[in-house]
């Protein structure tokens, strides 16, 4: 035979083989090794990152001056398709009927939500992203630092859990 079709037949079988692994059920928490854990931000702990926030709010009670300016979404290309998805808040994306929101924490997408509301996405992805990152948060919205201050009560009262209805009414 040819030693060069024993090298292809030799790569080809190879390669079956290790599709076929990654396809075999794993005892566990996962029905295949290949998919992918999905972590949410419900895991992490905030206290730290509550604690420098309200060192760096206090200063601004009581003044009309916001926290944070809105940063508005970066534009697409025009010579590509927009996606269906794309919404007009940074961190929402159109999920069939909801609308999904995801931050990215220590480099990697973190699953927050999923919400009936636009809006609604766009207000929570805003407070995980200042309970981040502060006054460098990206933010669809501005917010002053008592309704910051306020959010992070709401949060703390609902056990971990932040619920974003109660300030679509503060949007700027």
């Amino acid at each position: 035979m040819n030693p060069i079709f024993n090298i292809f037949s030799d790569f080809c079988l190879c390669e079956l083989q290790s599709q076929l692994q990654q396809m075999m059920p794993v005892s566990g928490r996962s029905q295949y090794k290949y998919q992918k854990q999905v972590k949410t931000i419900h895991t992490y702990d905030f206290s730290k990152h509550q604690e420098k926030l309200k060192a760096k709010l206090f200063p601004l009670l009581g003044t009309s001056l916001p926290f944070v300016q809105a940063k508005k979404k970066s534009n697409v290309c025009k010579t590509k398709r927009v996606s269906k998805r794309r919404t007009r808040f940074t961190g929402v994306t159109k999920n069939s009927v909801n609308y999904q929101t995801l931050i990215v924490v220590g480099g990697k997408k973190t699953y927050v939500g999923s919400y009936p509301l636009e809006v609604d996405a766009a207000i929570t992805f805003d407070f995980y992203s200042l309970m981040l990152h502060n006054e460098k948060a990206p933010t669809n919205f501005s917010w002053r630092a008592e309704d910051i201050l306020e959010m992070m009560e709401s949060f703390n009262q609902n056990g971990g859990v932040f619920e974003a209805s109660p300030f679509r009414a503060k949007l700027s």
